[in-house]
């Protein structure tokens, strides 16, 4: 079956602008997780872009926007960080992972983080920064987000999100999301 690839480019001219693009995916990804609750669902994200492109940035923002109340810090030393998320009929334990420092994907591999990609008991979301590092030792990302600087743009603040669906479970997110677009543009 061939699919069509969907991908959603959104500029940010701002923080408000990224952190409200931030709030709508976090809405699909709770629309994703809320719509099949008798069986536990995964989701895979890879973040891209250069150093200080805003990766952690973004997905601090979307944990809040999904309603973690805690503190979300950058998991470049400890590699992964976890949160649990209360939802209406279950909890979602969300793994961020920051791979900068990883020299090759064996280390990946030793470090036995893979595990995380294969929970079946319990949803999870799979956010991962630096996914390049992993090379081929990771499963298919569903959504693959590129966060650009565009050097032109007179704000600092200022992004370009680009968010490609590779896989069905993405393309429905990523559908959600440019459905709630075309309706608060």
């Amino acid at each position: 079956m061939t699919r069509l690839a969907i991908n959603h480019t959104i500029h940010c001219k701002d923080e408000k602008a990224t952190a409200e693009a931030v709030q709508m995916l976090a809405n699909a990804i709770l629309a994703f997780y809320t719509s099949t609750p008798e069986k536990p669902q995964s989701l895979f994200m890879s973040l891209h872009g250069d150093l200080g492109a805003g990766k952690t940035t973004a997905t601090r923002y979307l944990l809040q926007a999904m309603g973690y109340p805690g503190k979300v810090k950058s998991p470049t030393y400890s590699l992964c960080e976890e949160h649990i998320l209360d939802l209406p009929k279950q909890a979602l334990h969300v793994f961020h992972f920051d791979l900068y420092r990883m020299q090759s994907p064996e280390e990946w591999v030793d470090a036995g983080l893979l595990e995380h990609f294969t929970h079946s008991e319990y949803p999870t979301l799979c956010i991962i920064e630096w996914p390049e590092k992993a090379e081929h030792t990771l499963p298919t990302m569903d959504l693959a987000i590129t966060l650009i600087h565009p050097q032109e743009m007179q704000s600092e603040l200022a992004r370009t999100v680009e968010i490609a669906a590779q896989t069905p479970k993405g393309e429905a997110v990523l559908q959600s999301l440019i459905t709630q677009s075309s309706i608060n543009p």
